[in-house]
């Protein structure tokens, strides 16, 4: 709860900062003025990006077990709704829950597993981040550039060895350990490397199970792509679409930063950062497309959301004290 007030308290702070940069009476005459029928495609891929992200987790489950890909859509669903209105990875836990209590998952280690699916998504993100930057002019000099590869590499270099070379991962744990002075910090440590090496090898696949994991965030993050660019075209103001495929993986940078409930006041500074302050786009019509776009996720999220509780029968309650319980 600490956690929830504290990113409520910096979305209200993001907010007023966002409001001194832009026009709120040009954002409303733009928004005014939109094409509706356009909003369907919006709709479409709101829809399509968490049924790409659940086909990617039945891929990166396979091995471990069998689930319906429809339980893993309406999941999808539920996590989604859970992260909008509760920025504490409330929906990651959630999909733990679930598949720990119905498919007989080990709480810990499914937990775990979401939160890799989710890595994968991240190394993506870090990997056509750097390719686009190269390809798209930007505002951002060469040293971002730089620092994203040198992530990449590193995250790269250190998922090899947990999940190719364990042996050696092993050793360079027990090494980290001598280091640590307490003995009970060193078998906490110890635990939980060990225990996080051994989640790791669910990754260790056939390249061509691996390739299609990749392949799938690419098309997931060309769906949220879609999303920022038919709401452009619905505001008559259409952009390119491999800008809007960089600025949402820059986007989804932007969650490693704590976020208020329903992303209000992140959604708006981050999307005015990147669309004005990386590419140069005038600061009211971006700021007009972030605001339309978020409306139409609170619309579509709380809708998708409930509609996936109620066909999973979920039970909200045990997941959210669990997630509280977690996120404090």
């Amino acid at each position: 709860m600490v956690k929830i007030l504290f990113n409520l308290l910096f979305g209200v702070i993001l907010i007023l900062v966002w409001l001194k940069f832009v026009d709120v009476k040009q954002i409303v005459n733009t928004i005014s003025g939109l094409n509706p029928k356009s909003l369907i495609w919006v709709f479409i891929f709101l829809l399509l990006s968490p049924i790409i992200r659940a086909i990617r987790l039945k891929v990166f489950l396979s091995e471990i077990k069998k689930i319906p890909l429809k339980d893993l859509i309406f999941l999808s669903g539920v996590a989604v709704m859970l992260n909008f209105f509760i920025p504490i990875r409330a929906g990651e836990i959630a999909k733990g829950v679930y598949l720990s209590s119905n498919y007989g998952l080990k709480f810990g280690k499914s937990i775990i597993w979401v939160f890799l699916d989710r890595f994968v998504d991240f190394m993506v993100v870090l990997l056509m981040s750097v390719i686009l930057l190269v390809v798209i002019p930007t505002a951002l000099n060469i040293t971002f550039i730089m620092i994203i590869t040198v992530i990449f590499i590193a995250a790269l270099g250190l998922s090899y060895f947990a999940i190719f070379k364990i042996g050696f991962a092993k050793k360079l744990i027990n090494f980290l350990s001598h280091l640590l002075i307490f003995n009970s910090i060193k078998r906490y440590f110890d635990s939980f490397s060990h225990f996080i090496l051994d989640s790791f090898l669910i990754l260790r696949r056939h390249p061509k199970d691996l390739s299609l994991m990749i392949i799938l965030t690419v098309l997931a993050y060309g769906a949220d792509a879609a999303i920022w660019y038919f709401t452009f075209v619905a505001l008559n103001a259409p952009q390119d679409f491999l800008k809007m495929y960089l600025g949402q993986l820059l986007s989804a940078l932007t969650y490693l930063i704590p976020s208020a409930p329903g992303y209000v006041g992140s959604a708006e500074a981050s999307g005015l950062l990147i669309l004005s302050g990386v590419f140069s786009m005038e600061t009211n019509l971006a700021s007009a497309m972030i605001v339309l776009s978020h409306i139409l996720i609170a619309i579509f999220v709380p809708a998708f959301g409930l509609i996936s509780v109620f066909s999973l029968k979920v039970d909200l309650g045990v997941i959210l004290r669990k997630a509280l319980k977690k996120g404090d």
